[in-house]
């Protein structure tokens, strides 16, 4: 996956916590990455991230590059030449990886990437406490509110309430609308 949003011409760089974020993406969709990830201060947080980074950083599949004032994630040549060996695992899983790709192309920042995984975390979270129950998006809003009490400022609790609504228009989650939370964004 950051191979394909290395090659994407806007996407922003990815650094190791955009990357928490995407391996939470992919391991929600179905893809067998073993991680297991808990309620973390910066959204989904998993300490298997950490210790894979280092793997493959050591299999020289992925390199870190100062960028500015961050440090970005680079898949590395090794990776490249390895990766014929998981033709048929990456073939099985190319359209999630697609669509995760479509989603990380348009989070233009650590924040951003933050706000939208905290949001989709804490919709799987409410829907496996009461899976028969229709999610509403104000439950959702307020549910978030009460985990992320930094986040109670106007200009915030506008951002969460369009990830929200964003993120039901892009198909990654499916809640009932509702009107109480259009006058928030």
């Amino acid at each position: 996956m950051l191979r394909d949003l290395q090659a994407q011409p806007y996407a922003s760089a990815v650094g190791r916590t955009i990357f928490q974020k995407i391996c939470y993406v992919v391991t929600e969709m179905g893809v067998p990455t073993g991680f297991v990830f808990d309620k973390g201060s910066y959204g989904p947080f998993s300490d298997d991230v950490k210790l894979a980074l280092h793997d493959f950083a050591n299999r020289n599949w992925v390199s870190e590059q100062p960028l500015g004032r961050m440090v970005a994630l680079r898949v590395g040549a090794q990776y490249e030449k390895d990766r014929a060996k998981f033709a048929e695992h990456i073939r099985l899983h190319q359209k999630k990886v697609a669509k995760a790709v479509d989603l990380f192309s348009r989070i233009k920042s650590t924040a951003q990437a933050e706000e939208v995984m905290t949001v989709l975390y804490a919709s799987r979270e409410l829907k496996q406490a009461q899976p028969t129950r229709e999610l509403d998006e104000r439950q959702l809003y307020d549910y978030i509110l009460d985990w992320k009490k930094s986040w109670n400022s106007d200009e915030k609790k506008r951002a969460l309430a369009s990830t929200i609504r964003n993120l039901v228009l892009l198909g990654w989650m499916r809640v009932r609308i509702s009107e109480s939370l259009s006058e928030v964004a």
